[in-house]
């Protein structure tokens, strides 16, 4: 049965080779729709079924499916809400567009691949677009979404072996490439994680006499000065692992003064006896301090699975290019967004970019560097 559908489907190809890819643009675009809510919900860990329809994030009410058509609805909208007129992001279009855009071009260019391959494709395509976007806008990596990658990736081996290794000629050896591309992604970006924290990650600084430090809420950021610096503590706490200490420190909390090291986590405050204050009680502290150390991941771990997920797929050739690339998109970005240095930005994007890259036109790339070599 699987043999006649996948016959069928190439004598459909042959016939009208657009009409797949545009059955899958428009499908794209109804996934695009979904993942435009697992983008805005799960962050904020709100469900993706309840409530089941759309709504407005400003005012809550629900949007009705005619307003709702994918693509069409932004344009005619332009890009305002009908309910209460406020601006809608352009993201919305544009991951609809680009989920469609993602399923065309994997039905044209994997076309001759069993169907439930070209499907597993685009489940890893739609969730990594999830993850990028998710990165991009917040700054973290839900493992739940890259989870979900991985295993469409190890699936999507199983039925074409070649796509993780060229030589792969039966499932199990697909499925040992994969596994083993998944591996060493997660461990390699480990690693590097490891030794950039290592390297850059450690900071510490000593003042000639006592400054005075305060930390305070500023707007939905907490903000820590000490003395004339001042840090973000989104910038401080990118990973639940890092870790910033006042030396010599005096605080001002519930009526006293207490002197020692205190150690600053995301959320609570140690002092230097063992007592812990909740700073989502305390939005204002203050006191002063002879030195500050802070310990920071050079690479967050969300980025080990992103590899995970690539690795899964487009095996340990796919990872190395797509972190070369993905160097190279991500430095691109910044000048063209004139990021300065110090200011974090999430290289996630940029290596999921590499990728995808990589899942297209990797063989052709490969080749021709392996022809100039041959000369």
């Amino acid at each position: 049965m699987t043999e006649e559908l996948h016959s069928y489907i190439q004598a459909i190809n042959a016939e009208t080779p657009w009409l797949l890819p545009l059955c899958f643009a428009m499908f794209g675009a109804c996934v695009g729709s979904f993942l435009n809510v697992v983008i805005y919900r799960l962050p904020r860990g709100l469900s993706v079924n309840e409530p089941s329809r759309s709504f407005c994030p400003d005012c809550r009410q629900e949007i009705p499916w005619y307003l709702n058509i994918p693509i069409f609805s932004w344009l005619m909208l332009r890009g305002r809400s009908a309910c209460c007129n406020k601006s809608i992001p352009v993201r919305y279009c544009l991951v609809e567009a680009a989920t469609a855009a993602m399923f065309a071009a994997i039905a044209w260019y994997f076309g001759a691949d069993p169907l439930p391959t070209q499907i597993l494709l685009c489940v890893w395509g739609a969730t990594m677009l999830a993850v990028l976007c998710i990165d991009l806008e917040q700054m973290i990596v839900l493992p739940v979404l890259t989870n979900t990658a991985a295993i469409a990736g190890l699936l999507a081996v199983l039925f074409a072996p070649w796509l993780v290794e060229p030589q792969a000629l039966s499932a199990s050896e697909g499925l040992m490439w994969s596994l083993c591309g998944a591996a060493s992604g997660y461990l390699l970006l480990k690693l590097v994680a490891l030794l950039g924290k290592r390297l850059f990650g450690q900071k510490s600084t000593t003042y000639d006499h006592p400054q005075t430090w305060r930390m305070y809420q500023d707007g939905d950021d907490i903000t820590l000065s000490i003395g004339e610096d001042t840090y973000s503590w989104s910038e401080l706490f990118m990973e639940s692992s890092n870790c910033v200490r006042l030396h010599g420190a005096t605080i001002s909390a519930s009526g006293g003064d207490t002197p020692g090291t205190i150690s600053f986590s995301a959320e609570n405050a140690r002092l230097e006896n063992g007592s812990l204050i909740s700073l989502e009680e305390h939005d204002n502290l203050s006191g002063t301090c002879t030195g500050m150390s802070c310990s920071r991941e050079a690479m967050g771990s969300g980025d080990a699975l992103i590899a995970m997920a690539i690795g899964a797929l487009c095996g340990w050739q796919g990872i190395l290019f797509a972190l070369v690339a993905g160097s190279f998109i991500g430095l691109g970005q910044a000048i063209s967004a004139r990021i300065g240095r110090g200011v974090p930005m999430p290289f996630g994007p940029a290596f999921i970019a590499g990728a995808c890259i990589y899942l297209f036109f990797g063989n052709t790339i490969t080749q021709y560097y392996l022809s100039c070599f041959e000369y």
